[in-house]
């Protein structure tokens, strides 16, 4: 799922913030679960979401190993396999095609940069993807900083940037606060503090 030159340690290290991340993230969307081999459709709740795929919380979770069809209440429809099942959270492995994984990372940046109402306006204008375009943070006095979205999810993001805060640095992506938890060859990985609450709401 990550990109640059070191891909393994890159990877490994984008497991083990999502692993700390999801365990005390508090996201709340609301969801549906389609279980072809049993014919049954589950009643979920979404607690992570990234481009290669899910945390969710149902009453009969299925086998791992299962194929199933996730609906995502804001975002659509997404394929994929059971892979854990970790006090009471269920992992799911997202099997998609690429275009399909860009547009939840345009969804994504968009949910970052705006909350639902991004996501929304995106796909009003799904002729425009630079709405959801996210090309720097902001620093604590109010500097820009040029960067390029490598890997976003609702607990972190990984940026492609020349300029590296030092880690416990607070900046702002789109309207999302955050800090930088690590550096890497290429950037840096920021995780957020805002809780994804604002769905709730519309």
């Amino acid at each position: 799922m990550g990109v640059g030159l070191d891909m393994k340690s890159n990877a490994q290290q984008a497991r083990s913030l999502d692993q700390r991340s999801t365990e005390r993230v508090d996201v709340r969307l609301a969801g549906k679960l389609f279980v072809p081999a049993e014919d049954s459709t589950l009643d979920c709740t979404i607690v992570n979401l990234s481009v290669g795929g899910a945390g969710i919380y149902c009453a009969e979770p299925p086998p791992l190993d299962a194929f199933v069809v996730l609906y995502v209440d804001g975002f659509g429809r997404f394929d994929g396999v059971t892979t854990r099942y970790v006090k009471g959270e269920l992992g799911l492995r997202f099997v998609c095609k690429e275009t399909r994984r860009k547009k939840l990372e345009d969804d994504l940046a968009a949910f970052v940069k705006e909350g639902m109402t991004g996501v929304t306006r995106l796909r009003r204008h799904q002729r425009k993807p630079t709405d959801s375009k996210i090309d720097f943070f902001t620093l604590a006095d109010g500097s820009p900083v040029a960067c390029q979205v490598a890997d976003i999810s609702f607990q972190g993001a990984r940026l492609i940037t020349e300029y590296k805060p030092a880690i416990g640095t607070m900046i702002k992506l789109g309207r999302t606060d955050a800090w930088v938890v690590r550096h890497d060859q290429n950037g840096i990985g920021a995780q957020f503090l805002q809780r994804f609450e604002d769905h709730d709401n519309r």
